[in-house]
């Protein structure tokens, strides 16, 4: 065998056995920072009107804990702020947290004004699960320009099982008919609530004129 394809061959089995997998995370179950202010800093916030006419415009943002923080009442949280887009831009808008394989981020989103005044807040029971996501869904209103994105402390500690399927149904017909034959498995996952994860904003398109 020509040596150069060997060695290129040996290479190439070599990377061919090296997978790379995402690390699991953990929660981040306590925060407590002394400096956090209590006004919301709205000029770094990050824009979210469509850069392309797409029907859904995804942004992705992380809250960390070496972030921006931010106190309201007693609750110390890190915190983020998106601009929201205007209704000739969004005719709906989905803020949440993105479910990874150990957490997820315990959401918080308030919308504000120009002026940061807060407009409106959500309950907890307002926040659904949705295929990949915790999150709330909401149409901007005249005078909210920013949602802030910070922590719910209460359900930190707490954690959110489900139950994944890995199975499959084979169909085998046979002389008496047919019957049904299921392989695989399921198996329980579990996401503890944290202070920190990441983030995803979605705009929903307005329908475009026929």
């Amino acid at each position: 065998m020509n040596r150069n394809l060997f060695i290129a061959l040996g290479a190439a089995a070599l990377l061919g056995g090296c997978t790379t997998t995402t690390p699991a995370i953990p929660p981040t179950l306590a925060y407590d920072r002394p400096d956090c202010p209590t006004v919301v800093d709205t000029a770094g916030a990050i824009g979210l009107t469509p850069e392309k006419d797409k029907a859904i415009w995804t942004v992705d943002a992380h809250l960390a804990g070496n972030g921006a923080c931010l106190r309201r009442g007693a609750v110390a949280a890190p915190y983020l702020v998106f601009a929201l887009p205007d209704a000739a831009h969004a005719k709906m808008v989905e803020i949440g947290s993105v479910l990874e394989l150990e957490r997820v981020l315990s959401p918080k989103v308030v919308l504000l004004d120009a002026a940061g005044a807060e407009t409106r807040s959500f309950r907890r029971d307002q926040y659904m699960f949705r295929p990949g996501l915790l999150s709330i869904q909401f149409v901007p209103q005249e005078n909210e320009r920013y949602g802030l994105v910070t922590v719910d402390p209460e359900p930190v500690g707490e954690s959110h099982d489900t139950i994944v399927s890995n199975t499959s149904t084979t169909t085998v017909y046979t002389g008496f008919g047919a019957s049904n034959w299921r392989s695989g498995q399921e198996r329980m996952m579990s996401r503890g609530f944290s202070y920190e994860g990441p983030v995803r904003a979605l705009v929903y398109r307005p329908d475009k004129d026929d």
